[in-house]
């Protein structure tokens, strides 16, 4: 690949917008619902992380990392936390959630999974949830955008 050509895909990242390559489905949980499910979702969706709504608002994600460490405290720990009786707001309350408007550019959001160490953004505008964009979703796209 010859500089422009990396300049121009570079170009591209700034121009494009989450809501190009974001999923509009989003799985929820309830901030009450048990671990367990989301574990669940998480596997009947094949997904990495799951939106948790509090009072019908956006206010968590809880990831697969979390249930990992769920699961390791749960074999290592005598305070472990039980699948089947632990909420998911147990688990995740006081973890920030990160977000990203429709509008974000890509190389925004890219930077801010970088910075939080995240894989996966809510996209909210106005307070309502109108999708979510994950580092599957980027990978798509680079596939079908770079003729590989």
């Amino acid at each position: 690949m010859n500089p422009s050509q990396m300049l121009s895909r570079s170009e591209l990242l700034k121009k494009l917008k989450v809501e190009d390559v974001m999923s509009r489905e989003v799985i929820t949980a309830d901030y009450d619902d048990l671990i367990g499910k989301a574990a669940r979702l998480m596997i009947e969706n094949h997904i990495h992380s799951v939106l948790v709504m509090k009072y019908g608002k956006p206010t968590y994600m809880i990831s697969t990392y979390d249930l990992i460490k769920v699961s390791y405290e749960d074999a290592f720990s005598e305070t472990n936390a039980d699948m089947l009786k632990t909420t998911i707001e147990t688990v995740v309350k006081g973890q920030n959630m990160v977000s990203v408007s429709s509008d974000t550019s890509l190389l925004d959001a890219l930077m801010m999974y970088v910075e939080y160490s995240i894989h996966s953004l809510p996209v909210i505008d106005d307070g309502n949830v109108v999708g979510i964009l994950t580092l599957m979703d980027l990978a798509k796209w680079y596939k079908k955008s770079h003729d590989l």
